[in-house]
């Protein structure tokens, strides 16, 4: 009589290394604590010592690493916030130098293959573009409800003079069309960096103002390999609540046409107290008619996107030289946001100019100098 084979084992999933995988499984979490391992680091180092990963995977890493308890997020005085395995994370690393030992055997018992290097895909340069000027390049990101001529219009052969400068207009802007559905920060950011391509800039610094500082964040985020330097004006890495507060009625009033109430609203909300007290009621008709007669078309997509930014991942990955202009009467964006930019990218300089939201209004030559007088002291 043949023996009956005998019944297989049952199959059953450790609880224990299932838990351990859900944090340490995820792609570049056991690199982020080995790293660690060797001091506490800033955001920054962190980045620099890893290289490969992108700057949110980075934040979302160490974002979970902290909620689990495996890492703290903390000020050491005197200097910047610093993450610092716990004795829960170090109680890790033999296991981790284990994986790292299997790995090296690994690799020397295998054939050699090619690691390729991951590169963001540029789409092709759909957007509307100006181009002017000889030199180093520098791209620029309009505000929202603007162009590029009503942005830059009055410093533009001043900034052109010394550099080749980019610019495109935002869907509904200038000569690109409206979008039919909700703009997205990252296409802005890549149709900027594709349009400098496009005109033979390899690198090349980024300008930009209101809205267009988060798009040239994200540029420089995106393609930190290409952004030579930042100037951020007027701007903001994600909403607070004066821009929770006035965006949907900048909305609003774009949608109803009205574009004398609207030009009105941003009159009122855009210039400088100095600025605004100092027009006498004839000046001060002719600047509403002028605005109610340069409102973008694409102003609603634009103002619906500008609530939804949020850069702050962004910044401490930064590695670009940043000058961050503050505009010191801003209603939109105030100086409390221009700080936050300036203190949490790396190395960032801070300088203020006494006007509104419109710098190239109120003060042109001296916004233009503080540009340029940047650009070139970082060669950029």
């Amino acid at each position: 009589m043949a023996a009956r084979p005998p019944i297989p084992v049952p199959l059953t999933a450790d609880a224990d290394l299932t838990a351990a995988f859900e944090v340490l499984g995820q792609k570049w979490t056991g690199v982020i604590l080995h790293t660690l391992a060797t001091r506490p680091a800033r955001y920054g180092e962190l980045s620099t010592a890893i290289g490969r990963i992108s700057t949110k995977i980075l934040a979302d890493r160490l974002r979970a690493l902290v909620q689990t308890g495996l890492v703290t997020h903390a000020q050491l005085p005197p200097g910047p916030a610093t993450y610092t395995l716990t004795t829960d994370g170090r109680a890790l690393l033999p296991a981790l130098e284990q994986l790292r030992s299997w790995s090296q055997h690994r690799t020397r018992h295998s054939p050699r293959k090619a690691t390729p290097m991951s590169t963001p895909t540029l789409p092709e340069a759909t957007f509307a573009r100006t181009v002017l000027g000889s030199g180093p390049g520098l791209a620029l990101a309009h505000g929202a409800g603007s162009s590029i001529a009503g942005t830059y219009g009055p410093i533009l052969d001043g900034l052109a003079a010394h550099h080749t400068v980019v610019g495109v207009d935002y869907p509904g802007s200038g000569d690109t069309p409206r979008s039919a559905t909700p703009l997205s920060l990252d296409d802005l950011a890549d149709q900027l960096v594709a349009a400098a391509v496009a005109e033979g800039l390899d690198t090349f610094a980024v300008s930009g103002y209101s809205l267009g500082g988060p798009v040239a964040i994200r540029a420089a985020a995106r393609h930190p390999e290409r952004v030579t330097a930042l100037v951020l004006t007027a701007t903001f890495p994600h909403r607070d609540n004066r821009l929770v507060l006035a965006t949907p009625i900048w909305r609003k009033l774009a949608e109803s046409g009205n574009r004398e109430l609207l030009a009105e609203f941003l009159t009122m909300m855009a210039l400088g107290a100095d600025a605004l007290e100092a027009m006498p009621d004839e000046q001060l008709q002719q600047a509403i008619a002028f605005t109610a007669a340069s409102v973008a078309d694409g102003t609603p997509e634009h103002a619906e996107l500008a609530p939804r930014v949020d850069v702050r991942d962004d910044l401490p990955g930064i590695q670009a030289p940043t000058l961050v202009i503050s505009t010191t009467q801003d209603w939109f964006t105030s100086t409390r946001l221009h700080r936050q930019l300036a203190d949490t990218i790396p190395h960032a300089q801070l300088v203020e100019i006494p006007t509104g939201h419109l710098p190239m209004v109120e003060r042109p030559d001296e916004w233009q100098q503080l540009i340029t007088d940047f650009l070139d002291r970082h060669g950029a």
